[in-house]
């Protein structure tokens, strides 16, 4: 199985807890900038840029090892880690929609994608002819905002009805535990009954 993770972070549930899934795609535009290529290149009255996130790949190394992932080959912004058959392809300095170009031959067919955190822009889509296999997270908002990007997978899941490009719907609890459903709706009748559980009682995510 191929999975991408755009605005993957330090995020290192799905490698640790999907254990199906061979190779993973990450992308992330930091250390250059948390917020994407247009919110970069800001510079301080100290004189430092006020989005790039300097510690990034050392926090990301740390999270890695922790899991037994291991520093294999580093090429420019690509860093790949290793275990046994598991690989991590970590693209940094990678913003969506902005670097698509740069990366569409790397995705070509991929069959599972990770949306936890943030909501990417949909333009990837077009990179599979393959149903996808939807996996979000606990701590990730999946509601209907209308504030987001026309463009962005939530909201097109909402108000332009592109589930039939999925296969399946998984969400991963804090603990590990992966719950799979068959439709968005059975998916996101769950995450609103998770959402409120966590509005009534905040120490479930303590």
């Amino acid at each position: 199985m191929k999975a991408i993770y755009i605005g993957a972070g330090t995020d290192v549930r799905p490698i640790k807890f999907l254990k199906e899934i061979t190779n993973f795609y990450y992308f992330d535009g930091q250390p250059h900038s948390e917020f994407g290529a247009k919110l970069s290149g800001i510079t301080t009255k100290n004189g430092f840029d006020g989005f790039s996130r300097p510690n990034f790949i050392s926090n990301l190394d740390q999270e890695m090892n922790a899991i037994n992932m291991k520093l294999e080959k580093v090429n420019n912004n690509l860093r790949i880690y290793a275990n046994n058959d598991k690989k991590v392809y970590y693209y940094t300095n990678t913003a969506i929609p902005e670097d698509y170009q740069l990366i569409e031959d790397k995705i070509k067919n991929f069959d599972t994608l990770i949306v936890a955190g943030h909501d990417p822009d949909s333009c990837f889509l077009n990179s599979t002819n393959k149903k996808i296999n939807f996996i979000g997270a606990e701590g990730t908002y999946y509601g209907n905002n209308e504030f987001e990007s026309y463009n962005s997978v939530i909201y097109r899941m909402y108000n332009d009805n592109i589930q039939n490009k999925f296969n399946s719907f998984s969400y991963i609890k804090k603990d590990g535990r992966v719950f799979k459903f068959e439709s968005w709706d059975d998916y996101i009748s769950y995450y609103q009954k998770e959402h409120r559980r966590f509005k009534n009682d905040k120490r479930i995510w303590g």
